[in-house]
C-alpha cells in the first residue's frame, strides 16, 4: 500500500535539495558560473529575497526529512504518477552521483593533474561538463514530489468515494 523511502533514499534527496540550494563545487565558481548566464542558484537573477527564501525552504525540507521517517512516503499508484515516480528517483540518483563528483572536483583534479596550464582551462572544461549533468537532480526532485502529490491526490479521491 505504501512506498516507504529507505535511508539511502533520504541521503540521495538531501544531497540533492543541498546541492540545489548551497553553490557547491566547481560548476558553481567564478568562469563556469558566467558562461552558463546564472548564478549560484535558479533565483539569482532576483533580488537577494528570492535565494534566502529558496535556501531556507530547502533547509527545511532537509530538516524534515532527516526529522520524520515518514516524510518522503507516499501511496502506491499505476500509470502516469508510478511513470513520474520512477523517472524523477532516476533523476535524483543520477543528480547525487554528479553533484557529489561536482563537490569533490576541484581537490581530485589537483591531485590528478600535476601540472596544470597557465590558464586553467582543464578546471573550466571540467565545471562547464560537471554543470551540465546535476540538472537532473532537481528534475528529479520535482517529478518525485508530483508523483508524491498525484499519489496522496488518488488516495484522497478514492477514500471519498
Amino acid at each position: 500500500m505504501f512506498h516507504v523511502a529507505s535511508w539511502r533514499f533520504k541521503i540521495v534527496y538531501a544531497i540533492v535539495m543541498l546541492m540545489a540550494i548551497v553553490p557547491i563545487g566547481i560548476s558553481n565558481t567564478g568562469w563556469v558560473a558566467a558562461t552558463l548566464g546564472r548564478g549560484s542558484s535558479p533565483f539569482a537573477a532576483l533580488p537577494l529575497v528570492g535565494p534566502v527564501v529558496f535556501f531556507v525552504l530547502g533547509a527545511y525540507r532537509i530538516w524534515l526529512v532527516a526529522r520524520e521517517p515518514k516524510t518522503l512516503d507516499s501511496y502506491r499508484t499505476t500509470g502516469a504518477s508510478q511513470f513520474f515516480r520512477t523517472v524523477g528517483i532516476a533523476a535524483l540518483y543520477v543528480g547525487a552521483i554528479f553533484a557529489v563528483i561536482n563537490a569533490v572536483a576541484i581537490p581530485v583534479m589537483a591531485v590528478l593533474i600535476s601540472r596544470p596550464s597557465e590558464s586553467g582551462v582543464e578546471f573550466y572544461l571540467v565545471g562547464v561538463l560537471l554543470a551540465l549533468v546535476p540538472a537532473f537532480g532537481p528534475i528529479g526532485l520535482a517529478l518525485f514530489e508530483f508523483s508524491r502529490l498525484l499519489a496522496f491526490e488518488a488516495e484522497a479521491r478514492f477514500n471519498d468515494s
